[in-house]
């Protein structure tokens, strides 16, 4: 039986298998090559910001699942590096949004490259089926990841409107 026929029930610990291998992807080759105080949690927020655009202080730690207080000590490193800059607000001027700079986004393109080179050799290294295989399931990891980053933010703000005496 193909594992893509099987239901979820029937695999595994289908969830917590590919957790753990997305996990061994996103570390297989940790971050190098001059890249200084680049940590994952600072790759993830940088790609948030480039994805997202700017954002607030609270928005970006929410999506990242982490307190504000700890959000705003990765941006200190990330502005000192140049990765990412404090702007005023448009909508309210007595706050700032986080943004991505130049040098930012750079670096996210450098990573992106480097984790694409590392990843073809591997891919390489598969058979034309698997190769199929895992082209058909792309577009469903992306989903997946999406629904993830979604699912923490939204429930972030749930809990943050509940403590308020909002939701």
């Amino acid at each position: 039986m193909n594992v893509a026929d099987a239901a979820p029930e029937t695999v595994p610990d289908l969830p917590g298998r590919l957790g753990v291998a997305v996990q061994m992807l996103a570390h297989a080759g940790k971050i190098s090559g001059g890249r200084g105080e680049l940590t994952p949690t600072r790759l993830t927020a940088l790609a948030v910001l480039a994805s997202a655009g700017p954002m607030r202080m609270g928005g970006l730690a929410s999506r990242l699942g982490v307190q504000v207080s700890t959000m705003s000590r990765i941006v200190d490193i990330m502005v000192a590096a140049d990765w990412a800059e404090r702007r005023p607000d448009e909508a309210d001027h007595r706050a700032c949004v986080i943004a991505i700079t130049a040098a930012g986004i750079a670096l996210i393109d450098s990573v992106r490259q480097d984790t694409a080179t590392r990843l073809a050799g591997c891919v390489a290294r598969l058979s034309p089926a698997d190769i199929a295989v895992l082209e058909a399931a792309l577009p469903i990891l992306e989903t997946l990841a999406e629904q993830a980053a979604c699912r923490t933010s939204s429930r972030d703000e749930s809990a943050a409107l509940a403590s308020q005496g909002i939701a």
